[in-house]
């Protein structure tokens, strides 16, 4: 993944691309972050009159905004991304995230490639598949080669819908979907609901240290439960002994995050940001507090 730093004073747009075939449960999982944000975010989707937002949350409407009473704001993108882009941007207060629900038949890769514009950053590409019809997807003839291309893009798969499908089978899928997307985090879900602490990367806080989730906060939200640790080191490291650490980390690993203190580098922070096996490190200006190596790592059960 392409994740850029964040530091102090950084006021950069986190961005989420949510895609998936027609019928894998975007649009409910869109619903499901608007009911429970508990930070300032901006979701643009093609239409949201099928979000279905209850009335007594919106607390102001246009032809193609809703305001909503927990702060977060729905965007249709009837004017393309450009347009709503630039309005976000000029947004105040500046929103914390951007949720970008991709069309059923799109490819997230590009989609996601308008999170690394003038005052955004990529977080995390999310693809949802329906448990009772993936594999046959990748098989049609005619739609397998979408279906496909959104795999290929995913940092994250939820295969959604898993009380449909017999309970025994349910690995098996999960199997499936791993040897398709090797260097994906993979998880399940019923009705869309996905622990957020795997959807929206954990940031820095503004002391240096890594947010910390509540330990199993996320296991009401989904199939899994999700468990938090965080790796402490007071010496520098080589970036060799960075990846190793990485390559070493648990295929249940669904993010980590955090500094590194960096041997080769020693007076400038790295933020190291992981979304399935996939890893960056990026530099900061300066320390915000004592050098030392601080991460944060969120795992399934």
């Amino acid at each position: 993944m392409s994740a850029a730093a964040e530091s102090p004073g950084d006021d950069r747009i986190a961005v989420t691309v949510i895609g998936g075939y027609l019928g894998s449960g975007k649009t409910t999982l869109v619903n499901h972050i608007l009911r429970e944000a508990d930070e300032r975010i901006v979701v643009l989707v093609n239409d949201f009159g099928a979000i279905n937002i209850d009335a007594d949350l919106i607390t102001a409407r246009s032809e193609d905004t809703l305001e909503l009473a927990n702060g977060c704001i729905c965007c249709s993108l009837v004017d393309g991304f450009a347009a709503a882009l630039d309005t976000i941007s000029a947004l105040e207060p500046r929103p914390k995230r951007l949720v970008i629900e991709a069309s059923g038949v799109s490819d997230p890769a590009q989609i996601a490639a308008w999170g690394h514009g003038p005052g955004f950053m990529m977080d995390a590409v999310v693809v949802l598949v329906d448990a009772e019809t993936i594999r046959s997807q990748v098989g049609d003839k005619y739609i397998g080669q979408t279906v496909t291309q959104q795999l290929a893009a995913a940092e994250i798969v939820v295969i959604n819908k898993i009380d449909l499908v017999d309970s025994a089978d349910v690995a098996g899928l999960v199997g499936w979907v791993e040897e398709r997307c090797p260097d994906a985090f993979v998880t399940t879900a019923e009705l869309s609901r996905v622990a957020p602490e795997v959807l929206f990367g954990r940031s820095v806080d503004r002391s240096g240290r890594p947010n910390r989730p509540q330990v199993g906060a996320a296991g009401q939200h989904g199939a899994d439960v999700f468990t938090t640790s965080t790796i402490e080191i007071d010496e520098p490291m080589s970036r060799e002994a960075v990846a190793a650490l990485m390559a070493d980390m648990s295929p249940r690993v669904a993010r980590a995050k955090g500094l590194v203190w960096l041997a080769d580098d020693p007076d400038r922070p790295a933020v190291l940001q992981r979304v399935g096996k996939r890893w960056t490190l990026r530099s900061m200006a300066t320390w915000p507090a004592s050098p030392s190596t601080r991460i944060v790592v969120i795992e399934s059960r």
